[in-house]
Parts: structure tokens; C-alpha cells; sequence
């Protein structure tokens, strides 16, 4: 089916509405084009058939230039046989301690395996944010047996990368800063039952690190945003075929963003939140259907209502996004603000603030619809945190016990045994290695 031009959907969407003259006109064709992807087109520049920018609407940029903490890139996967709990059987509700990894690390990825085992890929093995050292390493964590092992080793050392659980099982793992502290724009591939990584094609675009990557529906990988440095954006999108090792051109963003959120909603449609730029924190989210490539990037019409850096967002089991705290400002503030997009209304509401401000914190979802967020920093680049609360479904915020470290910029990852895997990241001195789980309450009530 072609798809229909947003002009042409606004007026089938007015033909419908009866009392018109009271109708926010941007919300709701937002709206209508969220629920209906395979008909509705158009927002920012199309990306043509030939994956080349094709202006409808955006200056040459993508229009005017305006920017998670928790596991980059989308990188979760069913849990297999090795996913079960490490005594065999229910667990008491807290902090679980796990064996320490390998190596120190932060900056790094988590992604848990299709067989359940957790991967976890480069990092950098000193916690100071301005010191750049990249490792090859690479290393495995059995769940059952609380046991770490090594995992081959990258052709390139990384961090600040994302890493992607593939179809096959494999993971793709791409750009991120290397050894000399620059943006790269190579791109490999762990074959799980090989232990081994292969360098894959790199990306036409260009080198990137704080980017963000998900996997879509068909198969490919959406690579968006990044930044060659700390001190501005990228605009730009790229998609990875893993079946025929190929990258295209996914279309120019409307706005510049390093260090974003990229969220798959139901319906192929992959939503970036807020990210930095020169000119600061983006208050903005745009959205890419990937059942319509053509169609490039539409930025939403509502905007959040403080920009976001450095936070977090949450795909609820509801389908909504919860999107957590922030650095922004001038002189920079770091907010406890929190942000709830729900994708029928294409809206923003503002939620109960988090007890205590952070960025550079992860927040992943439980089971429930409940969300645990853990450690970042409360100040700007002070010391982290050691607290944890769980945002409650009622609105309600409740503190647990502290994780064993203050920590930001490590990882989260649910595990299918029910419960939340925490890894490495810096305590304001030194890169991590110790490493903790969470069961959460409402995991023990269910079983």
C-alpha cells in the first residue's frame, strides 16, 4: 500500500471529528498516524528509495538544530534453560550478591543471550568520564552458577558503544569512543557459538559513540544519533542489515542528539528522546516507522516538559514510556523530573518526581508495571549515588535498600529467573567491577 501523505490524513481525521474548531490539530494527527503507521507518512526529510535525504518539509539539516543510562541498544533476548534462579527456586525479595566480573569497567554493555547467559562487551576500565581507556575484553556471566568466563575478544577496543541482540542470537556491537578517545565507526559481530568476534562492514555515515541502536521488526538494526564528541550532536540514521552485512541511509533526524533514548513502540515505530546539542538538552522526540522507511523521521508536536540528558527511558509493560530524570540547564541542574508518553494520544504527562534527582541512572521495568531505578549522579559529575526506589504504578515512590556501591553509568538488565542484574560503572573515582541482582517484591508474590 502506498502510504498516505499527512496532509491526506489530517483530512480524513477532520472528517470525522465533529466538533473541529476545539480540535488540537498536530496532537491528534500525531495520534492518528501513531495508531494507524502502514497508512500514515510524512514529518521530517524522507529518506528516498535510494536511502538518500529527500527534503518535504526540513531545512538541510533536518530542521532546525536543537539531546540511558540503562543497557544500550535494546539489548535483551528471551532467557533460556541457564535463566533460572541460582538456588533453583524462589528468593526472598532484596539485593542478591553476585560474584565480582573480570574486569573493571564502565561504559560498557549488557546483553542478555537467547541461551540466558549475559554478555558483557568493553567498557572502559577507569572510572574517570575524562580519562579514555577502552578494552578489548570481553566476558560471560552464568546465572545458574554465579560464575563469570571470559568471552573472545573485540577486534576493536570500545566504549560508550551500543550492543544488539540479532535474530540469530548473535550480537551486533557498534562504534562507540576507541583507544585514542575518538568516535568510531567500525562495527562487529559475537558469534555466540564460536566465542568469537567478527569485524562487519562500518558505517558509511561516519564514526559515532552516545548513540543509540534497536532491533526492528524485519530483522535490521536502526542506528540514530551520537555525537563525534561530548560537546555537540549528530542528525543522522543508519540501518544495518546483518543478513547481507549492508548499511542504508535511515533518514535525517529533525534534530541533533548525543547521548538519546531510542524506544521500539508496538508497530515497528522506533520514538528518540530528548539528547544534547550545542545548544543544549532537546525537550523533542521524533518517531521512525520502520514499516515505512520512506517516510523518515516526524517530530511529535508535544514536547516534555524539561529537556533530557543523560536519563533514562522505560518501555512499560503497558506500552506507554516513562522517561527518568535529566541534566539540563545553564548553570546545569540535574532534575528528578519524570515524563510519561502515551503512544494512543501521542501526549506527555508529567508524573511525581523521583525521590531524589539523578542522571547517568538506569530504570528498568519490572513485571508489574512497577520500574526500579538505580544510582547516576544528584549533582553534576559529584558523586553517585548508592540509592535505589522502585516507581510504583499508583504513582507513589518508594525507597528500597542501597545497592553495595554508588554507581552511574552501568548497566541493568532483567533476567528471566526475576530479577535485575546491576554491573561495573564508576563510583566517582574508580570503574567497577562488582556486580549485584535485585528481586523485587512483586516477582515473589507472583510465583
Amino acid at each position: 500500500m502506498r502510504p498516505m501523505p499527512r496532509s491526506t490524513a489530517l483530512g480524513l481525521l477532520l472528517l470525522g471529528v465533529q466538533a473541529a474548531a476545539c480540535l488540537d490539530v498536530d496532537k491528534e494527527v500525531d495520534r492518528f498516524c501513531l495508531d494507524n503507521p502502514v497508512i500514515c507518512s510524512e514529518g521530517g526529510p524522507d529518506a528516498g528509495p535510494d536511502g538518500n535525504a529527500i527534503q518535504d518539509g526540513g531545512g538541510a539539516d533536518g530542521g532546525d538544530a536543537g539531546q540511558d543510562s540503562g543497557d544500550a541498544g535494546q539489548d535483551g533476548g528471551d532467557a533460556g534453560p541457564d535463566g533460572g534462579l541460582p538456588d533453583g527456586g524462589r528468593e526472598p525479595p532484596g539485593w542478591k550478591p553476585v560474584n565480582p566480573m573480570q574486569m573493571r569497567r564502565t561504559a560498557h554493555t549488557a546483553t542478555v543471550l537467547k541461551d540466558g547467559r549475559v554478555l558483557v562487551v568493553g567498557g572502559s576500565s577507569t572510572g574517570d568520564s575524562s580519562a579514555v581507556s577502552p578494552t578489548k575484553t570481553t566476558e560471560l556471566y552464568t546465572v545458574a552458577s554465579n560464575i563469570w568466563s571470559p568471552g573472545g575478544n573485540l577486534r576493536t577496543a570500545r566504549m560508550a558503544h551500543t550492543a544488539t541482540l540479532l535474530r540469530n542470537g548473535n550480537v551486533l556491537v557498534v562504534g562507540g569512543r576507541g583507544p585514542t578517545g575518538g568516535a568510531l565507526d567500525s562495527a562487529e559481530i559475537y558469534d555466540v557459538a564460536a566465542n568469537q568476534w567478527t569485524e562487519v562492514s562500518p558505517m558509511p555515515g561516519g564514526a559515532r559513540a552516545g548513540h543509540a541502536a534497536v532491533l526492528l521488526p524485519s530483522g535490521m538494526v536502526l542506528v540514530t544519533g551520537g555525537g563525534f564528541s561530548d560537546f555537540d550532536g549528530l542528525d543522522t540514521s543508519e540501518l544495518y542489515d546483518p543478513d547481507n552485512d549492508r548499511w542504508t541511509n535511515a533518514g535525517v533526524l529533525n534534530r541533533k542528539r548525543n547521548t538519546l533514548t531510542l524506544t521500539l513502540l508496538d508497530g515497528g515505530v522506533a520514538m528518540a528522546i530528548g539528547g544534547f546539542h550545542r545548544d543544549g538538552a532537546e525537550t523533542t522526540a521524533e518517531v521512525y516507522n520502520s514499516y515505512q522507511p520512506d517516510g523518515g523521521w516526524r517530530l511529535l508536536s508535544q514536547r516534555m516538559g524539561r529537556g533530557r540528558n543523560g536519563h533514562a527511558s522505560t518501555l512499560l509493560p503497558s506500552g506507554e514510556v516513562l522517561v527518568t530524570g535529566s541534566i539540563a540547564g545553564s548553570p546545569a541542574t540535574v532534575l528528578p523530573t519524570v515524563d510519561l508518553f502515551e503512544p494512543v494520544s501521542a501526549s506527555w504527562t508529567p508524573q511525581a518526581d523521583m525521590r531524589e534527582a539523578r542522571f547517568f541512572h538506569t530504570a528498568t521495568a519490572l513485571p508489574s508495571g512497577e520500574v526500579l531505578v538505580t544510582g547516576g549522579y544528584s549533582t553534576p559529575y559529584a558523586q553517585p549515588h548508592a540509592s535505589a526506589e522502585i516507581l510504583r504504578r499508583d504513582g507513589g515512590r518508594e525507597p528500597i535498600a542501597p545497592m553495595s556501591s554508588a554507581r552511574t553509568s552501568h548497566t541493568a538488565t532483567w533476567l528471566e529467573s526475576g530479577s535485575v542484574l546491576i554491573l561495573g560503572g564508576t563510583d566517582g573515582d574508580v570503574a567497577l567491577n562488582s556486580a549485584e541482582r535485585y528481586v523485587p517484591l512483586s516477582v515473589v508474590r507472583a510465583r
